[in-house]
């Protein structure tokens, strides 16, 4: 019996977007209900690197006959001609959201799809130079059919663009009435009092005789003014925005933005952030990550007048220590914080702020490259217990094996894990074979096996250091896999990383002494998306087979340098990870042509391949792959000389296919 179509939406909503998308394939009753307007909405269609035109053959023309209505679109690097013009058409009155970024778009055509996207909500356009570069864009177009078109308009993101000027801001602007969010981050934005008394003189309405030479912060400050009621979001990152600036901007009267973001602005001091603090006290997000003389005194006036806050990114924000992230606790609305890369932070700064009390309200919390040692990690675990995403990367002295089996034992609800480059981690701790003291009968710290390395350290090793780190993992491998066969996931008393069930992401690139035991017997992830193992160079194709068996969902699978694997463990992957988009195998020195082979038979969405480094493998194969349907991007090494019996071969490149060519990128 067939369910009906708003049992299926509903159910549908439980599930991931990948296993939706899956279920969509099954039959044609479950492809309308994953299609739904609840999840189309927010659904993008993306174009990148195709070759677009009007014949039948050409991806727009899939969604020309679809009778489904995608409301959101993205052209990356790629040429938009008149050629598409049937394509807007048919389609541009249902469109809500279109982003451009990189695309060959000549003006005239640019303004035929603005005059067809009628209900246009969204619109981005970043770093198409060769669009504003004449400087003529929208000239005489702002008016009529044109504002029309963009009456609907809420975001605008001209970002990246460095031939933005006044007038070509002025002119969308004015086709843009109901603006909500500007985006001009990377562009060339003029700060100097100079330029703007050389270009509006004064008595002059700027508004009448805008710049066609430089794009000023002056204007683009009397536009927000003009409109502050209107405005909520806005976004100068990488531009050279200074504290004066921020300042002027903060005090815009009727002005209640509800976020900023200003990263990588290292011009911005404390005056442009404590005038922020006192005027825009409606503010939920704030990004002034990268911005280096930020210090203590302006994270203590963001914590104690910000008190809305619920994103914050202090990311590389050298100056701040312990004594402004204490004054985190006064957050109570924080679900998003972004510590990372601040040096001078330690663990009393930590458990003063935001871990001072139990926290159920933060979500995502990213501390990667932090001076902690364990115990500042396992006060995380305890205090945090409702976290999704946590980056804890490059904290090498806080990772340890029995930190992260507090993580496991406190952190369920995880589904973004990164710890790349933590080399104390090892397969007793991701198992949950660790070592314990006596207490472990106890409720409090984690419990797990007696595992005890310190039996083996009487011994007197006789070869090198490197020699005996060899004979120490080797050890520690053959142990614990005894102990792991012993017993079953189900019995023993460890907390292993397989207890995170949701998980959709996990980087543990880098952490050596990760082998196949924990590949077989930690990973069983159903939800798993993205996979980066690189730099684990103990792992093969043992531990790969047990890992495509368990997580069959992933996506992006990163085995950078993993120099064990052969031909056979690429062979399990392509077989068994139907979903798979993106596979890196940079590096792997072992694959040779079978493993582009196997690709070729068994990869049917596969978009994004990398073996460079990959000296057995022949260039010819590898351009030739490009021929799937679904791949766009093909990184390898540049082809010649080769070397066959010790004699270099200095015969020319092999003649590839210019057609091949443009789907790869050569190294």
């Amino acid at each position: 019996m067939d369910l009906p179509f708003e049992v299926l939406v509903y159910l549908f909503k439980y599930l991931p977007k990948s296993d939706r998308k899956s279920a969509s394939e099954t039959c044609r009753s479950w492809y309308l209900a994953a299609n739904d307007y609840c999840f189309l909405k927010n659904k993008v269609a993306v174009f990148y690197k195709s070759v677009l035109n009007e014949e039948a053959t050409s991806p727009t023309s899939i969604f020309e006959n679809s009778s489904i209505i995608y409301y959101n679109y993205l052209f990356n690097e790629v040429e938009i001609s008149n050629k598409l013009n049937g394509f807007w058409d048919k389609l541009g009155e249902h469109i809500k959201s279109l982003t451009l970024q990189n695309c060959d778009v000549c003006e005239k055509v640019f303004v035929y799809i603005l005059q067809r996207c009628r209900n246009l909500e969204t619109l981005k356009i970043q770093s198409c130079k060769e669009l504003f570069m004449s400087g003529r864009l929208l000239e005489g177009k702002t008016e009529g059919l044109l504002v029309e078109s963009l009456d609907y308009l809420k975001s605008l993101s001209l970002s990246g663009n460095q031939y933005l000027t006044d007038a070509l801001f002025n002119r969308f602007i004015t086709a843009a009435p109901s603006l909500e969010e500007i985006n001009l981050s990377g562009c060339s934005l003029q700060f100097h009092l100079g330029l703007v008394k050389k270009f509006y003189p004064p008595g002059n309405d700027i508004f009448q005789n805008p710049s066609e030479s430089v794009l000023t912060f002056h204007f683009v400050l009397q536009f927000i003014t003009s409109r502050a009621k209107n405005i909520k979001r806005l976004l100068f990152s990488n531009t050279l925005i200074d504290g004066a600036a921020l300042k002027l901007l903060s005090e815009v009267e009727n002005l209640k933005l509800e976020g900023l973001e200003v990263h990588s602005c290292d011009q911005l001091t404390n005056t442009g952030i404590l005038a922020l603090t006192t005027h825009q006290t409606s503010l939920k997000e704030l990004d002034i990550g990268l911005c280096s003389r930020v210090t203590d005194q302006s994270l203590v006036h963001i914590c104690k007048n910000l008190t809305n806050l619920e994103h914050l990114n202090i990311q590389r924000c050298r100056a701040v220590t312990d004594l402004g992230i204490a004054e985190l606790k006064n957050l109570n609305k924080l679900k998003s914080l972004n510590i990372s890369q601040c040096e001078l932070i330690t663990k009393d700064g930590i458990e003063n702020g935001i871990c001072g009390n139990e926290n159920n309200v933060l979500e995502n919390l990213d501390i990667h490259s932090l001076n902690l040692d364990q115990t500042a990690l396992i006060t995380i675990s305890e205090k945090l217990p409702k976290l999704r995403s946590l980056d804890i990367s490059y904290c090498f002295n806080a990772v340890t094996d029995t930190s992260i089996q507090v993580i496991f034992k406190n952190q369920t609800d995880l589904q973004s894990l990164k710890m790349s480059h933590c080399d104390k981690v090892s397969d007793a701790g991701l198992t949950g074979m660790g070592k314990v003291k006596e207490e472990t009968t106890s409720n409090e710290g984690p419990i797990m096996s007696n595992y005890d390395e310190s039996a083996h350290q009487h011994k007197i090793h006789l070869g090198s250091r490197a020699e005996e780190e060899i004979v120490r993992d080797a050890r520690r491998k053959r142990d614990v896999m005894l102990m792991c066969e012993k017993l079953s996931m189900d019995t023993y008393t460890g907390y292993s990383l397989a207890r995170l069930r949701g998980l959709q992401e996990l980087d543990i690139s880098g952490c050596n002494r990760i082998t196949d035991v924990s590949l077989t017997y930690a990973f069983n992830f159903k939800e798993l998306i993205s996979l980066n193992l690189s730099r684990c160079q103990q792992i093969t194709h043992e531990g790969i087979e047990h890992l495509v068996k368990n997580c069959p969902s992933i996506e992006y699978f990163n085995l950078i340098d993993c120099y064990n694997l052969k031909d056979g463990a690429v062979e399990e992957i392509v077989k068994g990870l139907r979903r798979l988009q993106q596979l890196e195998l940079k590096g792997c020195n072992q694959l040779t042509d079978k493993t582009l082979e196997a690709i070729q038979a068994h990869c049917e969405k596969l978009k994004v391949l990398d073996v460079q480094g990959c000296r057995n493998i022949s260039p010819e194969l590898a351009c030739s792959i490009g021929t799937l349907p679904t791949l766009h991007t093909v990184l390898m090494s540049k082809p010649g000389p080769y070397i066959a019996d010790g004699l270099k071969n200095r015969s020319s490149a092999p003649t590839f296919l210019p057609a091949l060519m443009r789907k790869l990128r050569l190294h």
